[in-house]
């Protein structure tokens, strides 16, 4: 898969300035709304789960030097809100090898924007490109090779020559920020069976009022983590007890990892963040000029619904196809 996404960077298509969508009639999902080349709104049964907020929010990925914060390239763009360069486009795309037609499928290469925001002194202004390509691959389930309340995610990057190294433990692989006042109950997954995702607890954060997993009850701008191979946020509080019922949206990492989500205010709206961070302790940082890529499945539904779709999935994608950066 490494190779096919690097081939793929060089026969894109050329660039168009429409923001382009898939739907299974389970997830939609729009890219490239804004001139801004990540997910820019995804919708799970007609209902909106991540809402366009603003450059720095929505649903991307983003890596981070050894400076952290102050040296973090973005899918997105920057603190100003200067989105970054697509570089090509892939409208219909079945290079994940899942066995999805590729209508289901798009691809998208970028230049990502350095986001400019250091901790404590805010908001740089204007970023820099920064020094690397990265592809961002969004494949919906078809209902046949994966479930439709599934969608799959590879994301890759490549330094280039000079560049700073990254370092993989800050990458965050994805991030969204989801409607709060929805999806607001944060739900995490260390089970030991070899499929994970099948055994959900809540993720408690203590608060004024004692532990919760009440997201809309965190203190603001405070990161809640865990080493897990699933994370997911739900409509009920409940989801443990009744895992068939509500909605939910779970990510899930092939390998065990750092989970986090964090109560936090966007520009327009308030919102809650969820992450899988791209730990990799054998590796821990990308110093060469080769492509790195990294598959994550996103999975809605109640829980029981989730752990079906990462069932599905680990049991029918070849294993050579979960890349780990």
């Amino acid at each position: 898969m490494k190779q096919l996404l690097m081939v793929a960077a060089l026969v894109f298509s050329g660039v168009a300035a429409a923001a382009y969508e898939k739907d299974n009639g389970i997830i939609r999902v729009r890219l490239y709304d804004y001139n801004t080349p990540m997910i820019t709104g995804m919708w799970i049964l007609g209902r909106v789960a991540v809402p366009h907020d603003n450059i720095g929010a929505d649903f991307q990925m983003a890596t981070r030097s050894s400076q952290g914060d102050a040296y973090n390239p973005t899918q997105g763009g920057d603190c100003a809100g200067i989105p970054s360069p697509l570089t090509g486009v892939i409208p219909d795309w079945n290079g994940a090898l899942i066995g999805t037609p590729a209508a289901y499928g798009i691809l998208l290469g970028l230049d990502p924007r350095l986001y400019n925001e250091p901790p404590v002194l805010g908001c740089q202004g204007p970023g820099g490109l920064a020094p690397y390509d990265m592809n961002f691959g969004v494949t919906l389930g078809d209902g046949v090779a994966l479930a439709r309340e599934g969608m799959v995610l590879d994301m890759s990057v490549r330094r280039e020559a000079s560049a700073p190294n990254l370092v993989k433990a800050l990458s965050e692989l994805p991030v969204a920020f989801l409607d709060i006042h929805w999806l607001r109950y944060a739900y995490y997954s260390d089970d030991a069976n070899t499929l994970d995702g099948t055994i959900f607890l809540r993720m408690n954060a203590n608060t004024a009022g004692g532990p919760s997993h009440d997201t809309l009850q965190w203190p603001l701008l405070t990161n809640f983590d865990r080493e897990g191979r699933a994370i997911a946020l739900c409509d009920r509080p409940d989801a443990v007890e009744n895992p068939h019922l509500g909605t939910c949206m779970g990510f899930y990492a092939h390998e065990r990892t750092r989970v986090y989500a964090s109560h936090r205010q966007g520009a327009t709206q308030e919102l809650v963040l969820m992450s899988i961070l791209g730990d990799n302790p054998g590796a821990p940082v990308i110093d060469d000029l080769n492509w790195h890529t990294s598959r994550r499945l996103v999975a809605v539904g109640g829980l029981t619904a989730v752990s079906a779709v990462i069932a599905q999935a680990e049991q029918n994608f070849p294993v050579a196809n979960w890349a780990r950066w």
